[in-house]
């Protein structure tokens, strides 16, 4: 099992000094992640809400994290296509990937917050249409000396983007969580997947997701064993009881944050699983009831360990930790990435 740490952040003014100091406090997690040898450090990109919207750029924050390690890979958890111009999300995660060495995981997805969808003037309904565009526009720019392109929403004649990713095509990762279409166009394309679980009140339905995906990728003629990254909240604490007890209120308060930053449901019949997703944020408030333990992975290290071998035997081979959320104090949450890889990591 890979083990990355995963940054979808949530800033509090009242727990955080600044914004300034925020962003110090996830790059010196994201050194000592490199230090300890955890596989990949994922950003996740946002906008406009204490929830997330402190990383609207995952390529500057990306830079940075690439100047201070060495070893660890720098992924986009996710890249939300349909909002940007494709073009420059080619040559802007293209020139880290070269910064980085070579280092870059590129995921990508559609997005489901209403919010961002109207700033940036897109109508969710064109979000399937736009975000398979632009990936076609990203491929064919990191696979040609030039390209031409001719879709709904960009025509393109005879142009060279520039600079070229370091590696000959970075490893891509389609973000899906409820869609079945999603899961079904991540395969057919041959890419690997990511999934965010605890949004998923059933886990059968997770498993039969991973069953759609991997019959899409056989059926199109993909034989290499795919990357499947499931995204939970993290917390590896001395013991038991304060595993349990220690993230509850950071956990509280990262849930309150994420059902504000969907106070409008989505729009369009893409959407429809998402309907109800703020109440889903808010139902997650039932601590015991709902969340703790089966929806995040907060344990001793033995639980951990337990935690880790559960997922394997579904299918996942990449556990993205997400460490930093609610304003958990950055002491705990280096100490429980400390606690993580000298007592959980041997063991996966």
């Amino acid at each position: 099992m890979k083990c990355s740490l995963f940054h979808l952040p949530t800033f509090f003014p009242e727990f955080h000094s600044s914004e300034a100091g925020f962003y110090q406090e996830m790059l010196e997690e994201t050194e000592r992640a490199d230090a300890l040898g955890f596989h990949c450090v994922w950003f996740a990109e946002h906008h406009f809400f204490n929830y997330g919207g402190h990383i609207p750029s995952v390529p500057v924050i990306g830079a940075a994290a690439a100047q201070r390690t060495k070893r660890i890979r720098i992924g986009s958890g996710i890249a939300l296509l349909p909002l940007q111009d494709p073009i420059r999300v080619a040559e802007e995660y293209a020139m880290l990937d070269c910064l980085s060495g070579g280092r870059l995981e590129f995921g990508i997805g559609r997005g489901f917050q209403k919010a961002e969808y109207d700033a940036f003037e897109r109508d969710m309904a064109d979000s399937r249409t736009l975000f398979e565009e632009a990936h076609d526009i990203i491929l064919k720019a990191w696979s040609n000396e030039r390209f031409s392109h001719n879709g709904k929403f960009r025509n393109i004649r005879d142009l060279q983007v520039l600079p070229k990713p370091m590696q000959r095509l970075p490893p891509i990762y389609v973000a899906c969580i409820f869609t079945t279409e999603s899961f079904a166009w991540a395969g057919r394309m041959g890419h690997n997947l990511m999934v965010v679980p605890y949004a998923v009140a059933n886990p059968q339905t997770l498993r039969d997701n991973f069953r759609i995906f991997h019959d899409a990728r056989a059926t199109h003629g993909s034989n290499a064993e795919p990357e499947i990254l499931a995204v939970y909240h993290f917390y590896c604490g001395e013991t038991a009881e304060k595993a349990k007890n220690e993230p509850r209120e950071a956990m509280l308060r990262y849930l309150g944050a994420a059902a504000g930053s969907n106070r409008e449901p989505a729009y369009s019949q893409q959407y429809q699983a998402y309907e109800h997703l703020q109440q889903g944020f808010k139902a997650m408030m039932d601590y015991e009831g709902t969340l703790y333990p089966d929806r995040v992975i907060f344990g001793d290290p033995e639980q951990c360990v337990e935690r880790i071998r559960q997922l394997r035997s579904i299918g996942v081979t990449n556990v993205g930790l997400l460490a930093n959320f609610g304003g958990m104090k950055h002491a705990q949450v280096m100490a429980s990435m400390e606690r993580f890889a000298r007592d959980v990591m041997p063991h996966c």
